[in-house]
Parts: C-alpha cells; structure tokens; sequence
C-alpha cells in the first residue's frame, strides 16, 4: 500500500445493523469506506455508495471497479449483504430459496472472484459475515442451507487463494456452537482484528497517520 494513501474497504450490505458496526470500526481507523447495496444513499460511516445487485455478476464487478477506482485499489472486502426468510420447508417454494442461496450464497462466490485481481495486487483479505441463526421456534431448514453454503464456501475459498496472498475468512453471526448470537459490535470487533493487520501483525490504522 502506498504510503500516501488510505487502505480502502468494500461493504455489502452497508445499510443493516452489521454493516453499520463493520463500517464505523473502518472508519474510526481511518480507511477509505465504500458501501454497496440496492440503496442509493451513503451508510453514516461510508465515503462513497455504490448501488447494485450483488447477485448479479456484471454488477459485481462494477461494483468492485468502482471500489477500486474510488480508494486508488482494495484492501479489504467485507460481504454483509443477507437475507433471512423463514417458514416451514413445505411452504417454502423455490423462489424462497432463490433468494437466500442467491443473496447469501452466490453474492459471495461473485464478489470474491471479481475482487480477487485487486486484492492479489494489495495482499488484501476478503471477509464473509455468515448469516446469523434464526430462533429457536422458527422453520428455517431452507436459510440454514444457505448458511451451509456459505460456510463452505469461504473455507475452500480461504485455502485456494493463499497462493494468491489473499487471506480469508468467514465470522459466524450466528455466534458459537450453542447458537449464542453475536452482537453487530462483536461481529465487527472480529472483522476488524482480522481484517485491520496486515500479515505480520503490523495494524492497517491510517486515523492518526496524517
């Protein structure tokens, strides 16, 4: 990263309750913030606001070209952007599924391949919020298979981009194995102690740098 220029971040999903912790904790440090979702207005901590469909894959890398045209390249991609919808599996039907395998799932594979150029060139990090559990009384066995997918996903993606120097990871919202949730200001605690340290440990903070 040049020495002369904030690290820059991607983040999805800017306008829900995790997208605004995430991006309060990039800002707070001093990176360039850009947001994206079907929105057309910045999120509070957002420098800039690219609208798009992020299930779509031209989208996606208009989005990402925008990004990188905005902070001069990428460090950071935060994938936020999910949706939940619950009912019994029988009632479902396959638009429901559609939809939560396209927002949670597919948005993810497509971000992750159309950001890959920009990060190799940065050794950036690529960051997966994963859905967050339902309660305990609602039917969702169809949203538990996106947040399958998704899980799986950024773990084979995690081991094929090392050779890339791209450094991923998934942080669960859903919490630990008893199903505890975490809270937006956790997820992003996490997010920002993966994501703000470069691979020596050296912090990504630009707040007090000029």
């Amino acid at each position: 990263m040049p020495a002369d220029r904030a690290p820059s971040v991607l983040i999805t999903g800017i306008h829900s309750d995790l997208g605004f912790a995430v991006s309060h904790a990039f800002r707070r440090e001093g990176w360039f913030v850009v947001g994206s979702d079907q929105g057309t207005t910045a999120g509070r901590n957002a420098r800039a606001h690219v609208s798009a469909d992020l299930t779509d894959e031209d989208e996606c890398r208009r989005v990402v070209k925008r990004t990188a045209t905005l902070g001069n390249g990428i460090d950071c991609v935060v994938s936020c952007a999910q949706v939940h919808l619950d009912g019994p599996v029988e009632e479902t039907g396959s638009r429901a599924w559609d939809v939560m395998m396209d927002v949670n799932a597919k948005s993810v594979f497509l971000l992750a391949t159309a950001a890959m150029p920009y990060l190799e060139r940065t050794q950036g990090t690529f960051v997966v919020i994963g859905p967050g559990g339902g309660d305990d009384t609602a039917e969702h066995a169809v949203f538990e298979a996106s947040r399958g997918a998704v899980r799986a996903l950024a773990g084979a993606l995690a081991d094929e981009l090392v050779p890339h120097r791209i450094r991923v990871t998934m942080i669960d919202a859903g919490g630990d194995t008893e199903g505890s949730a975490l809270t937006p200001d956790e997820v992003a605690e996490r997010v920002w102690a993966f994501a703000g340290f470069d691979v020596d440990g050296h912090e990504l903070s630009f707040a007090h740098a000029h």
